[in-house]
Protein backbone atom coordinates (compact mmCIF):
# COMPACT_ATOMS: atom_id res chain seq x y z
CA UNK A 1 0.00 0.00 0.00
CA UNK A 2 3.10 2.35 0.78
CA UNK A 3 4.63 1.98 -2.37
CA UNK A 4 1.26 2.17 -4.39
CA UNK A 5 0.58 5.75 -2.49
CA UNK A 6 4.37 6.85 -3.03
CA UNK A 7 4.01 6.06 -6.35
CA UNK A 8 1.09 7.97 -6.68
CA UNK A 9 2.19 10.76 -4.73
CA UNK A 10 5.66 11.03 -7.07
CA UNK A 11 3.56 10.88 -10.57
CA UNK A 12 0.82 13.50 -9.49
CA UNK A 13 4.14 15.70 -8.65
CA UNK A 14 5.62 15.12 -12.54
CA UNK A 15 2.29 15.58 -13.84
CA UNK A 16 1.96 18.62 -12.22
CA UNK A 17 5.39 19.87 -13.49
CA UNK A 18 4.96 18.66 -17.17
CA UNK A 19 1.30 20.42 -17.42
CA UNK A 20 3.52 23.73 -16.40
CA UNK A 21 5.66 23.13 -19.67
CA UNK A 22 3.06 22.01 -21.93
CA UNK A 23 0.26 24.87 -20.49
CA UNK A 24 3.63 27.67 -21.33
CA UNK A 25 4.61 26.10 -24.93
CA UNK A 26 0.68 26.27 -25.78
CA UNK A 27 0.31 29.73 -24.91
CA UNK A 28 3.85 30.69 -26.04
CA UNK A 29 2.55 29.09 -29.67
CA UNK A 30 5.13 25.93 -29.42
CA UNK A 31 3.85 22.74 -30.57
CA UNK A 32 3.82 19.72 -28.19
CA UNK A 33 4.49 16.59 -29.82
CA UNK A 34 3.65 14.06 -27.12
CA UNK A 35 2.27 14.70 -23.75
CA UNK A 36 3.44 11.31 -21.33
CA UNK A 37 3.02 10.40 -18.36
CA UNK A 38 5.53 7.54 -16.90
CA UNK A 39 8.39 6.21 -18.94
CA UNK A 40 9.09 3.60 -21.00
CA UNK A 41 6.58 1.68 -23.19
CA UNK A 42 3.63 2.72 -24.42
CA UNK A 43 0.46 1.67 -22.88
CA UNK A 44 -2.10 3.93 -24.35
CA UNK A 45 -2.44 6.79 -26.53
CA UNK A 46 -4.85 9.59 -27.71
CA UNK A 47 -4.06 12.20 -30.20
CA UNK A 48 -5.62 15.19 -29.91
CA UNK A 49 -5.16 18.61 -31.96
CA UNK A 50 -2.50 17.16 -32.90
CA UNK A 51 -0.72 16.47 -29.53
CA UNK A 52 -0.18 12.37 -28.78
CA UNK A 53 -1.55 12.34 -25.13
CA UNK A 54 0.24 8.76 -23.27
CA UNK A 55 0.45 6.32 -20.70
CA UNK A 56 3.87 4.80 -20.49
CA UNK A 57 4.74 1.28 -18.62
CA UNK A 58 6.90 2.77 -15.46
CA UNK A 59 4.91 4.85 -13.39
CA UNK A 60 7.64 7.13 -12.36
CA UNK A 61 8.92 10.26 -14.58
CA UNK A 62 7.16 11.65 -17.60
CA UNK A 63 7.60 14.51 -20.13
CA UNK A 64 6.44 16.89 -22.45
CA UNK A 65 7.98 16.54 -26.32
CA UNK A 66 8.18 19.69 -27.80
CA UNK A 67 9.10 20.47 -31.63
CA UNK A 68 12.66 20.62 -32.73
CA UNK A 69 13.66 20.60 -28.77
CA UNK A 70 16.81 19.55 -29.41
CA UNK A 71 17.59 20.29 -32.71
CA UNK A 72 17.64 23.36 -35.21
CA UNK A 73 14.14 24.10 -36.75
CA UNK A 74 12.73 26.92 -38.93
CA UNK A 75 9.07 26.16 -38.48
CA UNK A 76 6.96 29.51 -36.24
CA UNK A 77 5.65 26.84 -34.00
CA UNK A 78 8.94 24.90 -33.17
CA UNK A 79 10.70 25.07 -29.78
CA UNK A 80 14.04 26.10 -31.39
CA UNK A 81 12.62 29.44 -33.12
CA UNK A 82 10.66 30.84 -30.00
CA UNK A 83 12.19 33.83 -28.41
CA UNK A 84 14.53 33.36 -25.40
CA UNK A 85 12.11 34.73 -23.19
CA UNK A 86 9.81 32.45 -24.16
CA UNK A 87 12.19 29.72 -23.70
CA UNK A 88 12.84 30.71 -20.30
CA UNK A 89 8.94 30.93 -19.25
CA UNK A 90 8.70 27.17 -20.87
CA UNK A 91 11.55 26.10 -18.89
CA UNK A 92 11.18 27.75 -15.53
CA UNK A 93 6.87 27.06 -15.69
CA UNK A 94 7.68 23.17 -14.33
CA UNK A 95 9.83 24.01 -11.59
CA UNK A 96 7.69 26.67 -11.22
CA UNK A 97 4.28 24.99 -10.55
CA UNK A 98 6.13 22.25 -8.06
CA UNK A 99 6.32 25.41 -6.09
CA UNK A 100 2.80 26.94 -6.45
CA UNK A 101 1.61 22.93 -6.06
CA UNK A 102 3.15 22.75 -2.64
CA UNK A 103 2.30 26.29 -1.49
CA UNK A 104 -1.24 25.17 -2.25
CA UNK A 105 -0.98 22.52 -0.35
CA UNK A 106 0.41 24.07 2.90
CA UNK A 107 -2.24 27.02 2.78
CA UNK A 108 -4.88 24.34 2.78
CA UNK A 109 -3.01 22.22 5.45
CA UNK A 110 -3.29 25.97 7.59
CA UNK A 111 -6.79 26.51 6.65
CA UNK A 112 -8.07 23.22 7.95
CA UNK A 113 -5.44 21.72 10.81
CA UNK A 114 -3.90 24.87 12.20
CA UNK A 115 -0.24 25.54 12.93
CA UNK A 116 2.51 25.94 15.89
CA UNK A 117 2.91 30.00 15.71
CA UNK A 118 6.45 31.70 16.82
CA UNK A 119 4.21 33.02 20.00
CA UNK A 120 6.00 30.75 23.27
CA UNK A 121 3.16 29.20 25.00
CA UNK A 122 5.62 27.54 27.66
CA UNK A 123 8.91 27.69 29.12
CA UNK A 124 9.85 24.47 30.90
CA UNK A 125 11.82 24.83 34.24
CA UNK A 126 15.69 24.02 34.06
CA UNK A 127 16.28 24.77 30.40
CA UNK A 128 18.22 28.11 28.82
CA UNK A 129 15.18 29.79 27.36
CA UNK A 130 13.92 30.35 31.58
CA UNK A 131 17.49 30.92 32.55
CA UNK A 132 17.78 33.40 30.31
CA UNK A 133 14.63 35.01 31.01
CA UNK A 134 12.01 34.28 28.27
CA UNK A 135 8.41 34.44 28.85
CA UNK A 136 5.48 33.02 28.28
CA UNK A 137 3.77 34.99 25.03
CA UNK A 138 7.58 36.29 23.89
CA UNK A 139 7.43 35.87 20.43
CA UNK A 140 10.61 34.84 18.43
CA UNK A 141 11.54 37.30 16.07
CA UNK A 142 14.68 36.69 15.08
CA UNK A 143 17.45 33.19 16.01
CA UNK A 144 21.26 34.90 15.41
CA UNK A 145 20.44 37.76 13.44
CA UNK A 146 17.95 35.82 11.13
CA UNK A 147 14.07 36.78 11.13
CA UNK A 148 12.21 33.37 11.66
CA UNK A 149 8.20 33.32 10.84
CA UNK A 150 7.63 29.65 11.72
CA UNK A 151 8.03 27.09 14.86
CA UNK A 152 9.43 24.66 12.49
CA UNK A 153 12.58 27.57 11.43
CA UNK A 154 13.11 28.05 15.14
CA UNK A 155 13.10 24.36 15.56
CA UNK A 156 15.58 23.79 12.59
CA UNK A 157 17.69 26.71 13.48
CA UNK A 158 18.08 25.48 16.92
CA UNK A 159 18.71 22.01 15.66
CA UNK A 160 21.75 23.24 13.86
CA UNK A 161 23.63 24.80 16.81
CA UNK A 162 26.77 23.00 18.13
CA UNK A 163 27.68 21.99 21.03
CA UNK A 164 29.57 25.42 23.09
CA UNK A 165 27.76 27.63 20.37
CA UNK A 166 25.58 30.61 21.63
CA UNK A 167 22.10 31.29 20.35
CA UNK A 168 21.27 35.10 19.87
CA UNK A 169 17.41 34.98 20.38
CA UNK A 170 15.81 38.97 19.62
CA UNK A 171 11.90 38.54 21.04
CA UNK A 172 8.81 40.62 21.26
CA UNK A 173 7.18 41.03 24.00
CA UNK A 174 4.34 43.77 24.93
CA UNK A 175 5.34 45.74 21.24
CA UNK A 176 9.38 45.59 22.22
CA UNK A 177 12.09 43.82 21.10
CA UNK A 178 14.68 42.66 23.75
CA UNK A 179 17.51 40.60 23.09
CA UNK A 180 18.74 37.27 24.65
CA UNK A 181 21.65 35.34 24.61
CA UNK A 182 21.28 31.37 25.83
CA UNK A 183 23.62 28.15 25.80
CA UNK A 184 21.42 25.46 24.96
CA UNK A 185 21.13 21.94 26.35
CA UNK A 186 21.81 18.95 24.51
CA UNK A 187 19.60 15.66 24.90
CA UNK A 188 22.49 12.77 25.28
CA UNK A 189 20.13 9.95 22.97
CA UNK A 190 19.58 12.44 20.04
CA UNK A 191 22.49 14.96 21.03
CA UNK A 192 19.90 17.88 19.55
CA UNK A 193 20.10 21.37 20.83
CA UNK A 194 16.72 22.26 23.44
CA UNK A 195 16.11 25.53 24.87
CA UNK A 196 13.31 23.84 26.36
CA UNK A 197 10.63 25.94 24.69
CA UNK A 198 6.75 24.98 23.52
CA UNK A 199 4.74 26.90 20.44
CA UNK A 200 1.60 28.11 20.82
CA UNK A 201 -0.96 26.20 18.70
CA UNK A 202 -3.57 28.19 16.66
CA UNK A 203 -6.48 26.24 14.99
CA UNK A 204 -7.02 26.97 11.07
CA UNK A 205 -9.85 29.56 9.80
CA UNK A 206 -11.93 26.72 8.51
CA UNK A 207 -11.13 23.76 11.08
CA UNK A 208 -13.61 22.75 13.68
CA UNK A 209 -13.38 24.49 17.06
CA UNK A 210 -11.63 23.36 19.72
CA UNK A 211 -11.54 24.44 23.07
CA UNK A 212 -8.83 25.96 24.35
CA UNK A 213 -7.11 26.97 20.83
CA UNK A 214 -7.89 29.93 19.61
CA UNK A 215 -8.68 30.38 15.55
CA UNK A 216 -5.96 32.00 13.26
CA UNK A 217 -7.40 34.50 10.28
CA UNK A 218 -7.86 33.38 6.86
CA UNK A 219 -4.70 36.06 6.02
CA UNK A 220 -2.74 34.25 8.67
CA UNK A 221 -3.07 31.21 7.31
CA UNK A 222 -2.02 32.08 4.03
CA UNK A 223 0.77 33.33 5.46
CA UNK A 224 1.58 30.21 7.39
CA UNK A 225 1.29 28.05 3.98
CA UNK A 226 3.62 30.62 2.43
CA UNK A 227 6.21 30.80 5.21
CA UNK A 228 5.96 27.13 5.22
CA UNK A 229 6.72 26.29 1.66
CA UNK A 230 9.60 28.84 1.80
CA UNK A 231 10.68 26.89 4.88
CA UNK A 232 10.39 23.39 2.95
CA UNK A 233 12.63 25.16 -0.05
CA UNK A 234 14.83 26.95 2.17
CA UNK A 235 16.08 23.63 4.18
CA UNK A 236 16.20 21.55 0.69
CA UNK A 237 18.76 24.53 -0.34
CA UNK A 238 20.82 24.09 3.07
CA UNK A 239 20.67 20.00 2.43
CA UNK A 240 21.77 20.50 -1.56
CA UNK A 241 24.64 22.74 0.48
CA UNK A 242 25.67 19.92 2.75
CA UNK A 243 26.31 17.43 0.18
CA UNK A 244 28.34 19.33 -1.98
CA UNK A 245 29.82 20.45 1.08
CA UNK A 246 30.96 16.59 2.21
CA UNK A 247 28.37 18.01 5.71
CA UNK A 248 26.23 14.66 4.77
CA UNK A 249 27.06 11.70 2.56
CA UNK A 250 25.12 10.33 -0.91
CA UNK A 251 24.39 7.68 1.08
CA UNK A 252 21.78 10.05 2.86
CA UNK A 253 20.09 10.41 -0.34
CA UNK A 254 17.06 8.18 -0.60
CA UNK A 255 14.30 7.77 -3.64
CA UNK A 256 10.77 6.85 -3.70
CA UNK A 257 11.70 2.96 -2.61
CA UNK A 258 13.67 4.45 0.85
CA UNK A 259 10.44 6.90 1.24
CA UNK A 260 8.14 4.27 1.36
CA UNK A 261 8.63 2.90 4.69
CA UNK A 262 8.71 6.41 5.64
CA UNK A 263 5.22 7.10 4.04
CA UNK A 264 3.65 4.08 5.39
CA UNK A 265 4.53 4.75 8.55
CA UNK A 266 2.85 8.03 8.68
CA UNK A 267 -0.03 6.60 6.87
CA UNK A 268 -0.69 4.30 10.07
CA UNK A 269 -0.37 6.67 12.72
CA UNK A 270 -2.21 9.17 11.04
CA UNK A 271 -5.08 6.18 10.11
CA UNK A 272 -5.11 5.33 13.88
CA UNK A 273 -6.28 9.21 14.06
CA UNK A 274 -8.97 9.85 11.54
CA UNK A 275 -9.20 9.47 7.94
CA UNK A 276 -9.12 13.60 7.47
CA UNK A 277 -5.61 12.99 9.78
CA UNK A 278 -4.30 10.87 6.94
CA UNK A 279 -5.29 13.12 3.87
CA UNK A 280 -3.76 15.93 5.72
CA UNK A 281 -0.60 13.99 6.46
CA UNK A 282 -0.32 12.65 3.02
CA UNK A 283 -0.80 15.51 1.46
CA UNK A 284 1.77 17.63 3.86
CA UNK A 285 4.18 14.69 2.47
CA UNK A 286 3.25 15.62 -1.46
CA UNK A 287 3.80 19.59 -0.65
CA UNK A 288 7.21 18.75 0.93
CA UNK A 289 8.53 16.28 -2.42
CA UNK A 290 6.88 18.92 -4.92
CA UNK A 291 9.05 22.00 -3.40
CA UNK A 292 12.49 19.76 -3.40
CA UNK A 293 11.57 18.32 -6.78
CA UNK A 294 11.23 21.84 -7.81
CA UNK A 295 14.48 23.20 -6.18
CA UNK A 296 16.26 19.97 -7.59
CA UNK A 297 15.03 20.87 -11.22
CA UNK A 298 16.45 24.46 -10.87
CA UNK A 299 19.82 23.06 -10.07
CA UNK A 300 22.36 23.95 -13.21
CA UNK A 301 22.95 20.18 -14.07
CA UNK A 302 22.50 19.01 -17.65
CA UNK A 303 19.08 17.43 -18.68
CA UNK A 304 17.59 19.21 -15.92
CA UNK A 305 15.50 22.64 -16.13
CA UNK A 306 17.86 24.36 -14.19
CA UNK A 307 20.63 23.42 -16.72
CA UNK A 308 18.80 24.13 -19.98
CA UNK A 309 18.07 27.58 -18.22
CA UNK A 310 21.86 27.63 -17.81
CA UNK A 311 22.10 27.49 -21.78
CA UNK A 312 19.15 29.84 -21.93
CA UNK A 313 21.23 32.21 -19.94
CA UNK A 314 24.51 31.74 -22.28
CA UNK A 315 22.53 32.91 -25.14
CA UNK A 316 21.00 35.26 -23.50
CA UNK A 317 24.52 36.94 -23.06
CA UNK A 318 26.61 36.08 -25.97
CA UNK A 319 23.47 36.82 -28.57
CA UNK A 320 24.04 33.41 -29.96
CA UNK A 321 22.16 29.85 -29.07
CA UNK A 322 24.85 27.28 -28.71
CA UNK A 323 23.84 24.85 -30.99
CA UNK A 324 20.84 22.53 -30.82
CA UNK A 325 22.67 19.40 -31.32
CA UNK A 326 25.78 19.92 -28.94
CA UNK A 327 23.85 21.30 -25.96
CA UNK A 328 21.38 18.02 -26.77
CA UNK A 329 24.21 16.04 -26.72
CA UNK A 330 25.33 17.83 -23.52
CA UNK A 331 21.86 17.16 -21.96
CA UNK A 332 22.17 13.66 -23.22
CA UNK A 333 25.16 12.61 -21.00
CA UNK A 334 23.77 14.43 -18.14
CA UNK A 335 20.52 12.31 -18.26
CA UNK A 336 22.64 9.28 -17.92
CA UNK A 337 24.72 10.97 -15.20
CA UNK A 338 21.29 11.08 -13.07
CA UNK A 339 20.01 7.60 -14.38
CA UNK A 340 22.75 5.88 -13.10
CA UNK A 341 23.15 7.97 -9.31
CA UNK A 342 19.01 6.84 -8.97
CA UNK A 343 19.63 3.90 -10.28
CA UNK A 344 22.24 3.54 -7.63
CA UNK A 345 19.62 4.94 -5.02
CA UNK A 346 17.48 2.62 -5.93
CA UNK A 347 19.49 0.01 -4.99
CA UNK A 348 20.78 1.36 -1.75
CA UNK A 349 17.14 1.68 -0.60
CA UNK A 350 16.31 -1.59 -1.60
CA UNK A 351 19.05 -2.98 0.40
CA UNK A 352 18.49 -0.68 3.63
CA UNK A 353 14.96 -2.27 3.52
CA UNK A 354 16.55 -6.15 4.50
Amino acid sequence: MSLIITLLIFEFIILVHEWGHFIVAKKSGVFVEEFAIGMGFKLFGKEKNGTLYTLRLFPLGGYCKMKDEDVSGDDPDSFSNATIFKKLAIVFAGAFMNFVLALSIFVGIALFSGNATTEIAKVSDNFPAKEAGLQQGDIIYKINDSRVHSFQDISFRISRIKKGEAIDLVVIRDNQKLNFKLYPKFDENSNKALIGINPTLKNGAFAKDIKGIEKSSFIQNISDGFWNMIFTVKVTIIGLFDLITGQMSIKDMTGPIGLAPVIDKEYDTAMQVSIGATILTMLNIMALLSANIGVFNLLPIPALDGGRILFLLVELVRGKPIPPEKEGNIHFIGFVLIMALGIFIAFKDIFSLF
